[in-house]
């Protein structure tokens, strides 16, 4: 299934999307809001997360599937100290 251009492009032109798209850390509650935008406009996704170490920060990997030959990978950095159980603003 194809995703409609126009819900694509108002993702990649929202705020959080485009730091996601420039490797700049973000929340999790700001990650979560793109998983739902994805979700509630039936966007095929992917996503994986490695934990943090004493080398490397945890990230997360949203692979956004845009048709049957077009997929999307972004690699996002968490801002510090953000996991499941820090308060969202």
């Amino acid at each position: 299934m194809d995703c409609d251009d126009n819900l694509v492009a108002a993702l990649y032109s929202d705020g959080v999307f485009r730091r996601i798209m420039t490797n700049q850390p973000v929340a999790l509650y700001e990650f979560n809001a793109v998983t739902d935008y994805l979700v509630r406009n039936n966007i095929p996704f992917d996503v994986s997360f490695d934990p943090s170490t004493r080398k490397l920060a945890a990230a997360l990997q949203l692979t956004v599937h845009i048709n049957p030959t077009r997929t999307e990978v972004f690699v996002v950095p968490l801002s510090p100290g953000s996991t499941a159980f820090s308060p969202s603003p």
